[in-house]
């Protein structure tokens, strides 16, 4: 983070006042974690679902800290203050009001990609395709949130040709309040799917939380989405500047089938051999394709960067193991990514092995989408089965109902992690290990 500005222009951006500080001060730079302050750092008090840093404040005085960023409430009246204090009514909107104003001094092409599935590979896929024309800011791991989004767009500086961001949500209006911030030369929608449907309610709610992407688009910016999308089809009655991508006929950027990723876009065709390729892969490198054409690149700059790309950990993760081949998604998984991985890894070397954990933040639905899954599985043909975590038991009954076999069940992962990993060892067949972040699957293949 280099912000280079003074105290008074922090205050200004911040929408906040120096209560305390000399406002000719510079200022570049900002830690919100106690642990990380080193003496002279300024530290800004975010308050999150568990903590409020405001609570930490006091402790940051021994050991130096260079300013507060706080609520006005909490300052009034505080008496031991370090030697630069700003005000503000609330400091996570002051945060994004900052971001905000930062990401304006940059006039350089800026994607925002949100979806339901796809945002970070498709994140990572054009990151590659930027990072070959110029040095490129993105997000770091997954903060894409409230909190994530403003502190990533704070690590713009003048070195950045591209910025590239994904925008997570679980409620209507999170895309609007991070997309605002963000203000994109060109937004992505990847798909529409059943992900965080315990907080969302349904489909409806998650296409209106997703579109609202669309308004917040600079003045002139492209929206970039999938046209084989059921519901994301629809936005082809706005007014909107768009590209889209997809394997139907009118789409801007077609998919042609094949082993390798062929793209079609303005009468011209390239082939990409796209490390980890697969259908769902195949939308997410177009979806990557549509915002490289945005910014201005062509058909080659997004063929070598796609080539380059590597894929994020636990996110189809290719793992060898003798003649065994691992596929480890255990970053996420919600119905939709579930169908896509399982559809994939039918065509892959036999004998097929499945190793999946509960699909969370489905609410009611739940059960509904995993017995859909047991029921598919029952008709891959694999080796075995293994099912953990109470919200996967539809998914057995599906799965014994309609005449599969090979089942290995268990409450928690633990009650066949050790048959999993010795199968594994002996190293033949492919292996999909795939569960919601908190089932923590990833420690199927840890050690081996």
């Amino acid at each position: 983070m280099k912000l280079a500005m003074d105290l008074a222009t922090l205050a200004k951006a911040a929408g906040g006042r120096l209560l305390k500080g000399d406002p000719s001060a510079p200022f570049d730079s900002f830690t919100t974690d106690t642990r990380k302050l080193k003496a002279g750092d300024f530290f800004w008090a975010l308050k999150g679902a568990a903590h409020d840093a405001h609570d930490f404040l006091p402790a940051t005085r021994p050991l130096g800290v260079g300013g507060w960023i706080a609520r006005e409430d909490y300052l009034a009246g505080k008496q031991d203050l370090p030697d630069a204090v700003i005000a503000v009514k609330d400091t996570l909107k002051a945060l994004q009001a900052l971001a905000a104003w930062h990401r304006q001094r940059f006039k350089i092409p800026l994607t925002a990609i949100t979806g339901s599935n796809g945002k970070s590979t498709t994140k990572e896929m054009l990151k590659s395709i930027f990072s070959a024309a110029g040095a490129t800011c993105s997000n770091a791991g997954n903060l894409n949130n409230q909190f994530g989004l403003p502190l990533s767009l704070l690590e713009l500086d003048a070195s950045h040709k591209f910025g590239v961001f994904e925008l997570g949500a679980s409620h209507r209006g999170d895309i609007k309040e991070i997309g605002e911030v963000a203000r994109p030369t060109c937004g992505v929608i990847t798909n529409i799917g059943p992900s965080h449907l315990e907080h969302f309610g349904d489909m409806e709610t998650i296409f209106e939380t997703k579109t609202e992407l669309a308004a917040c688009l600079a003045d002139g910016g492209t929206l970039v989405y999938n046209n084989d999308d059921q519901y994301l089809s629809r936005l082809g009655g706005r007014k909107l500047k768009a590209l889209t991508f997809g394997r139907t006929q009118d789409a801007d950027i077609r998919i042609l089938e094949g082993d390798k990723l062929r793209l079609e876009y303005d009468g011209q065709l390239t082939e990409v051999d796209l490390p980890f390729a697969g259908g769902h892969n195949f939308c997410n490198a177009a979806a990557a394709a549509g915002a490289a054409l945005a910014a201005g690149l062509d058909l080659k700059a997004v063929r070598v960067g796609l080539e380059n790309y590597t894929p994020p950990p636990m996110r189809l993760q290719q793992l060898k193991f003798g003649d065994a081949t691992v596929i480890l998604d255990a970053y996420n998984a919600n119905p939709q990514s579930m169908a896509s991985a399982v559809k994939e890894v039918i065509g892959r070397p036999k004998p097929l092995f499945f190793m999946l954990g509960d699909m969370k933040e489905l609410g009611t639905y739940s059960a509904h989408y995993h017995r859909d899954l047991g029921a598919a599985l029952a008709h891959t043909r694999a080796e075995r089965v293994f099912l953990a975590g109470p919200e996967m038991k539809p998914a057995v009954e599906a799965y014994l109902q309609a005449g599969g076999d090979n089942l290995v069940y268990g409450e928690t992962l633990d009650a066949w992690l050790e048959e999993a990993r010795a199968l594994i060892r002996a190293g033949r067949g492919t292996f999909l290990v795939k569960a919601s972040r908190s089932m923590k699957f990833e420690r199927i293949t840890e050690g081996l």
